[in-house]
């Protein structure tokens, strides 16, 4: 269990560096082209690895539902404090829908 929730949080945290380039990138003139988005692609890629050992024990509903809510929190977090973008009610009532499903999962 314990390495379970390490894949986990490795494959979430790279996940977010990805998803950081890629929009580092998408500011920039030369977008797709540019070592950042380079480097954000390769860093989406590398996940599936993680999910391909995550895949053996738990099921794709379970790991789907937390890997979506940790990322959408995550990333709602990053655009709010890196990239200064609105976060209202909109995004507060989405990140609350994914706790929901998060709690929903939890349960045995």
């Amino acid at each position: 269990m314990v390495l379970s929730v390490l894949i986990f949080i490795g494959i979430t945290v790279v996940t977010i560096f990805g998803d950081y380039f890629i929009k580092t990138s998408s500011t920039k003139p030369e977008g797709l082209q540019s070592f950042a988005f380079l480097f954000g692609a390769i860093l989406y890629g590398l996940p599936a690895v993680g999910w391909f050992f995550l895949m053996k024990s738990h099921s794709l509903a379970m790991i789907g539902v937390f890997y979506s809510a940790s990322t959408i929190i995550l990333l709602a977090t990053l655009g709010f404090f890196v990239f200064k973008e609105a976060l209202g009610m909109r995004e507060m009532f989405g990140i609350s829908l994914a706790i929901s499903a998060v709690l929903v999962m939890s349960q045995e």
